[in-house]
């Protein structure tokens, strides 16, 4: 997109408005196959296997571990129906522990949520950049300065990358969030869909969103998707991995938020996605 287009596009971006829903229900119903990730592929082996390379895993393994445990938290969070585990749940407590051991940024406050005595386990770590607050069934995620958070479920994987300067030399607050694992077209033949959240001063808007369209490569669509208010980026039909970009605008940061996804997975969690972009306020998120 031209800078002048970029520019206008920006200028009549309307503030958002919130709305608070549930989640649908349709990813909830997708199957859950065990990824062919080098890693043992029965469950009770895998944790055994977690067990003894507990300390010693290598660093390119880490990310495998994080996406095997939440292919686990994925079909335990189907078999609810995207309710959140009682407390008698001793597997679901075991598997967030595993997760908040494996360095996931929230499994632990979700692990104490599903503790009969949470004051016995170590306290949550803290995320640097945000406030990362868990009320079952739902994680509320909010910038450090309150201006701006969106909420989540529990069976989502985040990543907070806190506040960080790119190239483009603008303090960007970076979120990545992972959805449900559903069957992709892969050779692992399953996948998490990714939700990227780029935020920055509304004063950078026009560099800021310029930086990110270019990196993901994503066009302008002609037609929103599923008629969706605000502005909407896609990347080209033939490429292997599928992204949507929309650009949102707050009283004091404009967001980039980008949805991507193996083919399969991408159209299997995409109605999360969505519902994800209706939580987005400045502030604390609308749940």
């Amino acid at each position: 997109m031209r800078p002048l287009a970029l520019c206008a596009t920006l200028t009549i971006l309307t503030p958002v408005v919130a709305v608070a829903q549930r989640w649908d229900v349709g990813p909830l119903r997708s199957p859950t196959p065990i990824p062919r990730d080098g890693l043992p592929p029965e469950r009770a082996a895998f944790f055994t296997w977690l067990v003894v390379n507990s300390g010693k895993l290598p660093n390119n393994a880490y990310q495998r571990v994080q996406e095997r445990l939440y292919t686990y938290v994925s079909q335990l969070a189907k078999d609810h129906a995207g309710a959140f585990p009682p407390t008698s749940d001793t597997a679901a407590f075991n598997l967030f522990r595993a997760a908040a051991q494996i360095g996931v940024p929230g499994a632990d406050r979700v692990a104490r949520a599903l503790y009969a005595h949470p004051d016995r386990l170590p306290a949550p770590t803290p995320i640097p950049g945000f406030d990362l607050a868990f009320r079952p069934p739902l994680f509320a995620l909010t910038s450090d300065d309150s201006t701006w958070g969106v909420c989540f479920p529990y069976y989502f994987m985040a990543a907070p990358g806190g506040r960080q300067t790119p190239a483009n030399g603008i303090s960007t607050e970076l979120v990545v969030l992972s959805t449900l694992v559903a069957p992709d077209r892969s050779p692992a033949g399953s996948s998490q869909a990714t939700i990227f959240i780029a935020a920055a001063p509304v004063a950078d808007s026009l560099k800021h969103v310029t930086t990110w369209l270019k990196q993901f490569g994503v066009s302008p669509v002609t037609s929103p998707p599923e008629s969706a208010a605000g502005s909407w980026f896609a990347s080209p039909p033939a490429e292997p991995m599928r992204r949507l970009a929309t650009i949102r605008r707050l009283p004091q940061r404009v967001l980039v938020i980008f949805y991507l996804g193996q083919p399969g997975t991408f159209e299997t969690n995409r109605p999360h996605f969505f519902n994800l972009l209706a939580t987005l306020r400045d502030g604390r998120c609308a749940a």
